[in-house]
């Protein structure tokens, strides 16, 4: 099986350093499963906004189309945002995923009750963008009962000290005082840091169930194809990137 991990964001140290979490990710993939993964060629680097998400799409969308010609047998996109994700599915043949909607229907398996943190130092945007992706997945608004920020930003969530004590006391404060069973981390650039903040948790006696976008959404990924499943929506359209004007 072949797998295309895309990163949808400019290729910069910044965002290297932010995804030097992806090899723990993979750990949960079977060992015949290949991922190759890649930067967009030009763009935004953290797309926490409806703006830097608009711009980086056709990018996200060209590398799809792309992967699915090299042989990739299923796509996952990068953030937890979901950027570009149902753009890519009316693209191309082969099952696509994003952070949001696959962590979402994990947490469904663990409880009802959800509290997500996502980057940031309580943004105004950042909240917009949210409540839009949200609004696009009305099917888990119920579920998700508090969300906060991690007062860092996406290109500083590897100050691992920082982001660690604010996931833990916003994770035991969601429990305790929210009745939350799932924290769900809201970036993938927070990967690196799940075994750590599952153990810190442990030891406080503090048995939420928290989940990481990036591992889960590949693991999902990787089941769909096994198992035959597809959410391609290119059947719904004929020959799409035929009709573009060039």
């Amino acid at each position: 099986m072949k797998l295309k991990l895309i990163l949808p964001v400019a290729d910069t140290p910044a965002t290297r350093k932010a995804n030097e979490g992806i090899p723990l990710a993979l750990r949960t993939l079977d060992p015949e499963t290949e991922v190759s993964v890649s930067f967009l060629k030009k763009g935004f680097e953290a797309l926490n906004t409806i703006t830097r998400i608009g711009y980086n799409s056709p990018g996200i969308a060209e590398a799809a189309v792309t992967a699915e010609k090299e042989g990739a047998d299923g796509i996952f996109i990068n953030c937890f945002a979901d950027p570009a994700v149902d753009m890519a599915r009316e693209l191309v043949h082969v099952p696509v995923f994003g952070g949001f909607r696959s962590a979402m229907m994990a947490a469904l398996g663990c409880g009802k009750r959800f509290a997500v943190m996502i980057p940031g130092k309580e943004d105004p945007a950042g909240t917009f963008l949210l409540n839009k992706v949200i609004e696009n997945n009305p099917e888990f608004k119920d579920s998700i009962v508090r969300r906060d920020f991690t007062d860092l930003d996406v290109l500083e969530l590897h100050d691992k000290e920082k982001l660690l004590e604010r996931l833990a006391g916003f994770a035991e404060e969601s429990a305790c005082r929210y009745d939350c069973d799932c924290l769900i981390l809201g970036c993938t650039a927070m990967s690196y840091i799940i075994d750590d903040l599952r153990a810190g948790l442990c030891r406080r006696g503090c048995r939420i169930t928290v989940l990481e976008p990036l591992s889960t959404g590949l693991k999902m990924l990787e089941s769909f194809v096994t198992l035959g499943l597809n959410n391609s929506t290119a059947h719904l359209v004929n020959n799409e990137m035929d009709q573009l004007i060039k």
